[in-house]
């Protein structure tokens, strides 16, 4: 029982680094996108963008859910 609760801790651990990996990606992402606000011709406002940072966001999510199953399936010591 003990190893199960150690391989979910592990994963849950894994699975919160990919997550803060990923925000600090989107972030860098919407700080790139605010800048564009200052070009002449970029356009925030529009349905597009907010598209394009909400799939950002959902990719964050979705990979730190995979890191979290993929840890519970596969060993680190498996090749």
């Amino acid at each position: 029982m003990t190893n199960i609760s150690t391989t979910k801790a592990d994963a849950a651990q894994r699975a919160k680094r990919t997550f803060l990996q990923g925000i600090a990606l989107d972030v860098a992402v919407a700080v790139a996108v605010a800048l564009l606000a200052w070009l002449p011709d970029a356009d925030l406002t529009n349905k597009q963008a907010w598209i394009i940072l909400g799939t950002s966001l959902a990719k964050t999510v979705l990979t730190a859910v995979a890191s979290y199953v993929m840890r519970l399936k596969v060993r680190p010591d498996q090749p």
